[in-house]
């Protein structure tokens, strides 16, 4: 080094003012929402942040020798730490730093990955710690005796290391915080150690929620926490970095449990359990339909907009000791103007003794009735009717009640409950009460649905049911074929044809009689509509078939 870059150097050790002073000289390049690598620009709360984490005494010493970053997810929160290990890296010798995350593969891909990436995009330090000393799983600072290394998430890699710095990534979804004490016991020996966490919130009594409360009781005053909360979505909307998209965070709000949206994006902990339906969503699927449904009823109903049906059995063993009942469910799906389905319940039976005969009969009458486009059977004691369903050339499709498979069913019901796109009789007092105590809770972030505490039998045929109509698409109107046997010059500017014209001959075109009933249908189910015939054609009608023309 020269005169100038030996004082440069100097500059950059100390504490935060060290840190931004090694920003503004390295420029590091971490990844941006193009996907291209820029330099690193802190926001006010993440400067404020960390010249708080960064905070010495009066010997020159870290204050804190545990910094917790605490944000919602995809606030940088992890780019941060990264930044602050490198720091390390670069302006301290002796250095052994350990990046610890869930697995082997989330350390080297995440955390470690991440500041891998960032030294390959950054030019001094590319050139400064060397391409030949870039490993896929460690850095290696020769000239300053350094090493950082990815370890798995797990005890026995982590015994008898002497290190100067442990980084533990997203803690909240741990199976276990052994590996980070044995890495935070690690750390006692060597003057100014660090151990980094950054995490989302964790569930109560959590790894995290320990650190957090050591922190706020000053019990432990070596911990640095550093919280970012939000009330509600309008709350996110109005205070979230600027790369975070609202019609992102908006989405993620709808498809999202509100506790698994209020941990991940508000970063609230949430309690252990939480009601999947709201009372209030309950009540607004209720109306004064019949049950079961006909043919008649549902196509009175749908007023000329397209439906498929589908239909979900959850069985349970003949006279169960658990009081289980096995409940067959049968539903439409209705197209919408707007492009979202609704649902609506055709029918609802509990099979008196779980008898295969009962199931049977069901599922023929609704099949026979309805055309079911498919059915979900879960697979627990249902192999036999899964079987005969086959042999009877009815479509259908087995489920194994996996957490895998009960997720995308149980926040698909959810989100059509909350957005009042189901509807069903007042007569099934049965469902909107097993609805009001169906619950739902995170386990190490990931959602666990029903309760031994209640019955649920009629909500997962429910969910089945909804689930078996998944990847079937709808247009709002469907017509079978166009037929024109018009030999007017000027057919071609019909609006059955591609133009916006109606002619004369369609006084006696059945395709234009067909569209007119289903136009007239919508006319009579909206108050106010500026649809003239044409544009409803053009926006809401699909043809399925093929297109004749003379």
């Amino acid at each position: 080094m020269n005169k100038l870059s030996k004082t440069q150097f100097k500059s950059w050790q100390g504490g935060s003012q060290g840190f931004f002073n090694w920003l503004n000289d390295v420029q590091p390049h971490v990844p941006s929402t193009t996907g291209k690598y820029i330099p690193f620009e802190p926001l006010d709360f993440q400067r404020q942040h960390i010249t708080q984490a960064l905070a010495t005494n009066e010997q020159g010493l870290f204050r804190y020798g545990t910094l917790v970053l605490s944000y919602p997810r995809r606030h940088s929160k992890t780019t941060i730490c990264a930044l602050l290990v490198l720091w390390r890296f670069c302006t301290r010798t002796g250095e052994n730093i350990v990046c610890l995350a869930n697995s082997s593969k989330q350390s080297a891909s995440i955390s470690f990955g991440l500041v891998r990436k960032i030294v390959l995009n950054t030019p001094f330090l590319r050139d400064f710690i060397g391409r030949e000393n870039i490993y896929s799983e460690k850095l290696v600072l020769e000239v300053f005796n350094n090493l950082m290394i990815s370890v798995p998430f797990s005890e026995s890699s982590l015994y008898g290391q002497k290190i100067s710095c442990g980084w533990v990534s997203e803690i909240h979804a741990a199976h276990s915080d052994d590996p980070m004490q044995v890495l935070a016991s690690s750390l006692g020996d060597t003057l100014d150690s660090w151990l980094i966490v950054d995490s989302t919130v964790d569930a109560i009594g959590g790894a995290l929620h320990k650190l957090q409360t050591l922190s706020e009781t000053g019990e432990d005053e070596t911990i640095f926490l550093a919280m970012v909360q939000y009330e509600n979505l309008q709350d996110a909307l109005d205070k979230s970095p600027h790369w975070i998209r609202k019609d992102w965070l908006k989405s993620r709000h709808k498809q999202l449990l509100p506790a698994t949206f209020s941990t991940q994006h508000l970063n609230q902990r949430s309690e252990s359990d939480s009601s999947l339906f709201a009372g209030a969503d309950i009540e607004a699927c209720k109306e004064r339909l019949p049950l079961p449904f006909t043919i008649q009823d549902l196509k009175h109903y749908a007023c000329g907009r397209s439906f498929a049906c589908g239909g979900g059995l959850d069985r349970a063993y003949a006279f169960s000791l658990h009081g289980d009942n096995t409940i067959w469910t049968s539903v439409a799906k209705i197209a919408t103007e707007g492009g979202e389905s609704e649902y609506l319940v055709l029918n609802q039976e509990s099979i008196f003794g779980s008898l295969a005969s009962g199931i049977k009969k069901s599922i023929v009458k609704d099949n026979r009735d309805f055309r079911l486009n498919n059915v979900c059977i879960e697979s627990y004691n249902s192999q036999d009717i899964a079987v005969w369903a086959i042999e009877q050339a009815i479509p259908c499709e087995t489920i194994h009640a996996t957490t895998t498979a009960q997720q995308p069913a149980f926040l698909e019901l959810h989100r059509i409950v909350k957005e009042g796109r189901l509807k069903f009789s007042d007569k099934l007092e049965g469902l909107a009460s097993e609805m009001s105590t169906f619950l739902y809770e995170l386990v190490k972030g990931s959602p666990r649905f029903g309760s031994d505490k209640f019955r649920d039998d009629r909500v997962y045929s429910l969910a089945w049911a909804v689930h078996s109509l998944r990847q079937k698409e709808l247009a709002t109107y469907e017509l079978k074929s166009i037929l024109c046997n018009s030999s007017s010059s000027h057919a071609n500017l019909c609006f059955l044809r591609g133009g916006d014209a109606i002619l004369f001959c369609s006084e006696t075109c059945p395709t234009y009689a067909q569209t007119l009933g289903m136009f007239n249908q919508y006319k009579n189910s909206k108050i106010e509509s500026e649809l003239t015939l044409p544009s409803f054609f053009q926006r809401l009608v699909k043809v399925n078939g093929v297109r004749i023309v003379r």
